[in-house]
């Protein structure tokens, strides 16, 4: 996996040496969801309710770079993919400056990447990782792929290897779709930090962010401000259940380890994640495990990974002592079902790396979702049975 993170795009020049234009595109088919419970692999995009479609891994992308003066340059890409909400906001995914003060430091501005994985700056370069489409169960509950601010790096040689440090700070969002309609998300102030040291062989990467939510405009809104308005006497739990509820104004810690091992007969990567919030929605652990061997042009490989939230919240009917407020409690316990996640799956596939910066890829994912744990599912009705899903996606991925 190291071997393939670390293959750059490849630029042509537009006629000087201070600009250069270089691209990446995934082709995709995928057989995905079913009738009633829709599979999505990032919250930004829309569900797959059974069938084929083109456009649940396809996209493609342009990016422009430009030396200004000697130590300062701009970078700006474009991304097009099928979105819930198109706009020209979220088509443009970075747009920073990059200044370097000295060798081993480098201080960027403007709009970059969220830095909280292993794929962080490729997410969307589907030729540079191994798999047909980034570990649903790791990568989709931050639906978040750039934000607004600034980072600082220091990177170095020593023994073993090359350290690199960097911290981050700024604000995020992101328009997503969940079961129960669009949601508007913004967060800040956005913080973080990541470590990472890397030999030639191997590469582990420590990494800590936190942030606010400063906004959340919500589907379900009408619903917590009715039980802001319950009393206390009628129902005793309904004031606990909007506060879990409620993500405005919540504080959330993310903590990761990454791990990769490469020596370009076996290659090995690793994430596991847990986030820390007192809304419901952002409180999980997750992570993955994929192994996969080459032969020749050829890498056979296999995914592990699993997504669980904290404990389910459930209502205590036994707390109502007001007739009236049984149709009230259901809809909350429907509401919290729809975020709480508890899945796994199973993954195995291909890579053809055919012609040079081109890759050919198939892949099968069997995933178990247990019963009120489709929480990473577009839901249209209640998830009150444990399922079974089956993916299977076919992809060309290049670069230019």
């Amino acid at each position: 996996m190291i071997l393939l993170c670390n293959q750059h795009i490849h630029a042509f020049d537009l006629g000087t040496e201070r600009l250069r234009l270089s691209g990446f595109g995934t082709l995709g088919v995928t057989s995905a969801g079913k009738e009633k419970f829709g599979l999505q692999k990032d919250f930004i995009h829309d569900a797959q309710f059974g069938g084929v479609s083109v456009l649940t891994d396809s996209v493609f992308g342009l990016q422009l770079d430009m030396n200004l003066f000697q130590d300062l340059s701009m970078t700006v890409q474009a991304v097009a993919e099928d979105r819930a909400r198109q706009n020209f906001n979220n088509i443009v995914d970075w747009a920073y400056l990059s200044y370097r003060p000295t060798p081993s430091t480098i201080v960027r501005a403007g709009r970059m990447g969220i830095d909280l994985f292993m794929l962080s700056e490729y997410r969307n370069v589907g030729y540079a990782y191994l798999w047909t489409h980034p570990v649903v169960e790791f990568y989709k509950p931050i639906s978040l792929s750039h934000y607004e601010g600034f980072d600082f790096k220091y990177g170095r040689r020593f023994e073993p290897g090359f350290f690199e440090f960097k911290v981050y700070g700024g604000q995020t969002g992101s328009d997503i779709k969940i079961s129960n309609g669009e949601l508007a998300l913004r967060m800040r102030p956005f913080v973080g930090a990541n470590a990472s040291l890397e030999s030639d062989n191997w590469k582990v990467r420590l990494t800590y962010a936190t942030t606010n939510t400063s906004r959340l405009d919500t589907p379900f809104q009408s619903l917590l401000n009715t039980l802001n308005q319950i009393p206390q006497t009628a129902w005793p739990q309904a004031a606990s259940l909007r506060n879990s509820l409620t993500g405005k104004d919540k504080q959330t810690h993310y903590y990761s380890i990454g791990l990769a091992y490469d020596d370009s007969q076996w290659t090995v990567q690793s994430e596991f994640a847990m986030m820390t919030s007192k809304w419901i929605s952002l409180d999980m652990t997750n992570g993955y495990l994929s192994v996969g061997r080459r032969f020749g042009p050829v890498t056979l490989y296999t995914v592990g990974s699993y997504a669980k939230s904290g404990k389910r919240l459930r209502i205590d009917p036994t707390q109502i002592t007001v007739s009236g407020l049984d149709s009230l409690a259901s809809t909350t316990q429907l509401l919290a079902d729809a975020s709480h996640t508890d899945q796994n799956t199973i993954s195995l596939g291909a890579r053809w790396d055919f012609y040079p910066r081109m890759a050919l890829k198939a892949q099968w994912d069997h995933t178990w979702v247990r019963k009120n744990g489709g929480g990473l599912l577009l839901l249209k009705e209640p998830l009150d049975q444990a399922i079974t899903l089956n993916t299977f996606s076919l992809n060309l991925n290049f670069v230019f």
